[in-house]
């Protein structure tokens, strides 16, 4: 069965809003399709565009559409704003191919804008989702012109890029782990200081940095994740190919339709919602739909996905409605690149 647990917290006291008349009923969700253990045949229809991607290349904010609410709710929509704001997605045992492990945590962030909406007989609320580790004081957690996080990059001369990185995010950032994995290449003959108002803008300066160092064909440059389990990842594919991670197998029933090119030599697939896979995380697509004598193999089409091998994945995007009864419409939208980077040119 599909699955969805949003929770929505005061960043001051922790506390969990609960719609009217709901409170202890949801297990401390908000809103949710899941409670004791069991599926919830009236829970509140959910819509979901949650976009993952590196810092230097944004695709704008999250956001979450829930139906059937009250008319409460929608009155009181403005006291949400600021808040803290965890979605949890996937699927949940009940069909025979689900499989509750890949479900989990697909976004947190702050509640940037809420607002209610009665046409009809129609009623929801809409959440614009500013992904990150934000604050009250600090919407997002990640820095804006507004208000800058000012975060300092003292990259010396012959330092790799990796290292000063990794101090850099460190002192920015305390609350979160920090793991930084790029190619030991990085590096300057002489001493850049940097002063960035925004994680954005640092990401935007380490990948156009990175490019201008390494002039390999393939080398997508250094990126920036702000992930939402609390870490924030440096990678870049030449370390990647260097010092592969295990990686997570995509099998046949996980996909929605066949993977495309989008441009050489990236792919694009679609698979069930899933929440345990990350930008920079490697996957293996899977060899065949069944495992067949030579004989009787010339008899079976479509036994193969369009694509082999190991893939890295460069940015996701969760997109769901969970009363659409379309195999497309509870879904994660992966864009992936070869696992290797090739010779100079």
């Amino acid at each position: 069965m599909r699955y969805y647990r949003i929770v929505i917290s005061d960043p001051s006291s922790g506390q969990v809003y609960t719609p009217p008349g709901f409170s202890g009923l949801l297990g401390g969700a908000s809103y949710t399709s899941f409670v004791n253990g069991q599926s919830l045949p009236g829970a509140w229809n959910v819509e979901l565009d949650v976009p993952v991607i590196g810092q230097a290349t944004p695709q704008g904010q999250a956001l979450c559409r829930v139906w059937g609410i009250s008319r409460q709710e929608i009155g009181q929509a403005n006291n949400l704003n600021g808040k803290n704001i965890q979605i949890f997605a996937g699927m949940q045992k009940g069909l025979p191919l689900a499989n509750p492990a890949q479900a989990g945590l697909i976004v947190q962030g702050t509640i940037f804008q809420a607002f209610g909406n009665w046409i009809g007989v129609d009623q929801n609320i809409d959440l614009v989702i500013v992904p990150g580790f934000g604050t009250a004081a600090q919407p997002g957690g990640l820095g804006t012109l507004a208000k800058p996080k000012n975060l300092v990059l003292n990259w010396k001369a012959g330092t790799p890029l990796g290292a000063a990185l990794q101090t850099c995010l460190s002192t920015a950032f305390p609350n979160q782990k920090v793991t930084v994995n790029v190619s030991a290449q990085l590096v300057r003959p002489y001493d850049e200081v940097g002063f960035f108002p925004t994680l954005e803008q640092l990401a935007q300066f380490c990948r156009e940095a990175s490019l201008d160092i390494v002039k390999t064909a393939t080398y997508a440059g250094v990126s920036i994740v702000a992930a939402p389990n609390n870490v924030i990842s440096v990678l870049d594919n030449a370390q990647a190919a260097a010092a592969p991670a295990a990686a997570t197998q995509i099998n046949f029933q996980d996909l929605i339709g066949q993977p495309t090119w989008i441009q050489a030599p990236s792919i694009q697939l679609k698979t069930v919602m899933r929440a345990d896979l990350s930008v920079g995380g490697s996957i293996k697509m899977p060899a065949a739909v069944v495992t067949n004598t030579a004989a009787a193999a010339s008899s079976l089409l479509n036994q193969q996905a369009t694509f082999q091998g190991t893939f890295l994945t460069v940015s996701m995007r969760h997109v769901g409605n969970f009363r659409n009864p379309s195999a497309d419409a509870w879904v994660t939208v992966i864009d992936a690149a070869p696992n290797q980077v090739g010779s100079n040119t």
